[in-house]
């Protein structure tokens, strides 16, 4: 059987604390059936379901924010692949093709930390800002499978998107505070 594209296996180191803001259906709702006096209560007893969990409760990295990240980072840096017949062309959306898999949790349930912040105005000529909870990670890191199914893109080039994804995007919520900004520890390819 033909080898499908190839693989490879990144590992990245947190370089700046991670936010999770996963607004579930159930979070929502439940939102909405709160008075608006009541829905600071609700998020100073609520914050930890807006983690994303596997089934063994732990506290994991949503693949499609890893994915975005990257995508981001090909929409930005304007890297040109190495087998592009244009000088136009980005690898934006040879990366939406791709597929990306965090492979370890950052975290169990119980080493989540609080983080409150004042956010936005509510309604449109509300200057009134509202508290919102959201939990936090400080130190962390993730395995990440990378699956580049036509086996096109160059590890150089690779290691140049996840680099500046780390740098400049972040994954997580409140990244325009630079929050959820990373390093590459190592990218190899996975035989």
């Amino acid at each position: 059987m033909a080898k499908f594209g190839k693989t490879y296996l990144m590992r990245i180191k947190g370089e700046s604390p991670l936010v999770w803001n996963r607004q579930k259906k159930e979070l929502e709702d439940e939102k909405k059936a709160l008075k608006k006096d009541q829905l600071n209560e609700w998020e100073e007893k609520n914050w930890r379901r807006k983690a994303e969990f596997n089934e063994d409760g732990q506290v994991i990295i949503p693949n499609e924010w890893v994915k975005g990240a990257f995508i981001e980072s090909c929409k930005r840096n304007r890297i040109v692949p190495h087998f592009a017949t244009s000088k136009n062309q980005t690898y934006t959306s040879y990366v939406q093709s791709c597929m990306f898999e965090v492979l370890d949790a950052v975290a169990d349930e119980k080493s989540l930390k609080y983080y409150g912040a004042y956010v936005g105005a509510q309604g449109k000529n509300s200057s009134t800002k509202v508290w919102r909870v959201r939990p936090l990670v400080e130190k962390w890191d993730a395995t990440i499978r990378f699956i580049d199914p036509f086996g096109r893109m160059e590890i150089k080039e690779l290691e140049d998107i996840a680099t500046y994804a780390g740098l400049m995007v972040g994954i997580g919520d409140n990244r325009i505070n630079n929050f959820g900004r990373f390093d590459i520890v190592s990218i190899k390819e996975e035989k």
